[in-house]
């Protein structure tokens, strides 16, 4: 009798787990959809693309004209790791037209982050920085550190700058997203799509100083009391590599994300042909050890852009 209950009990358990998961991938819209791929015909070697293409979500449109050139699961919900981080930029910019007013950086906030795996700034806790010096150490070395301090000196909290962060993406008719944290670390109910990141950057690149930090990809801080040099900061896209030239253009900056349920991120912008491309990927295997198929995926899509 006590083995039969034992039993029931596994499958009740099981049962649930099964539901929970399932619930889970429903909510992101991972794994279950089936992934269509549209390439234009614009572009070259389309089997090419279809094929080799990591990515789960993608798109690629033409800054000129708006046309969307490549559509892969661009509604689909799915975590978006650090790719978060524009948001947070975007909200600190438009808050702080004073890009000379000073914070720091506290203690507290890089001890919680390093148990947590984040990726940081760089830049020494205490040390007053400005907040253009801030926001380049969120969107280049992709500082959770310097987020949640742009966060707390946007709203007070991380807390209420959420709320700013999920009115703001109402505002601007991204339908698909909900935040919960500034930096984009894994947390239920945290997700986005890359069609609802489009227009994110549509709009945040009207933001001259956001533009220009996405168009960086290394950056010289002003001198700081701690550090009377300065701090020298990268793009995490150099990682992969520190030549960003193609074929048929150059990547000129963007955002790279990675966290394990997100997998491989990446928004970047490339002139490609002489005319302006945004490229938005999520969901690709691999890690920040691995290699880095966001940027694969970024040099095919590009390079495959012809002359018409």
């Amino acid at each position: 009798m006590k083995k039969i209950v034992s039993l029931v009990v596994l499958f009740v358990l099981v049962g649930s787990g099964v539901i929970y998961l399932l619930n889970d991938h429903l909510a992101l819209g991972i794994g279950l959809d089936k992934q269509e791929l549209k390439v234009s015909t614009q572009l070259k070697n389309q089997p090419e693309i279809t094929e080799k293409i990591h990515s789960k979500n993608v798109l690629l449109q033409n800054l000129a004209t708006s046309e969307i050139l490549i559509e892969k699961n661009k509604d689909q919900k799915a975590a978006i790791a650090s790719l978060t981080k524009l948001m947070t930029v975007y909200l600190l910019l438009n808050k702080e037209k004073d890009l000379n007013q000073k914070v720091t950086i506290d203690q507290k906030i890089v001890d919680s982050l390093v148990k947590e795996g984040a990726s940081l700034s760089g830049y020494q806790p205490g040390d007053e920085l400005t907040i253009k010096d801030l926001a380049y150490g969120i969107v280049l070395p992709s500082g959770g550190d310097a987020s949640i301090t742009a966060a707390n000196y946007v709203a007070g909290s991380e807390k209420k700058f959420v709320d700013l962060m999920n009115q703001e993406a109402q505002n601007i008719g991204m339908k698909n997203t909900h935040f919960k944290n500034a930096t984009g670390l894994d947390e239920g109910n945290h997700y986005s799509t890359v069609s609802d990141l489009q227009k994110l950057m549509v709009v945040a690149l009207k933001n001259e100083q956001f533009k220009e930090m996405m168009l960086t990809t290394t950056y010289q801080t002003n001198t700081t009391a701690y550090n009377p040099e300065g701090y020298y900061i990268e793009s995490t896209m150099l990682k992969d590599s520190p030549d960003l030239t193609i074929s048929n253009g150059k990547i000129l900056g963007g955002k790279t994300g990675y966290t394990e349920k997100a997998g491989q991120c990446l928004i970047s912008l490339a002139e490609v042909n002489q005319t302006p491309y945004l490229l938005i990927t999520t969901g690709a295997d691999g890690g920040p050890l691995t290699d880095q198929l966001n940027m694969a995926d970024a040099r095919l899509i590009y390079q495959s852009i012809g002359n018409s």
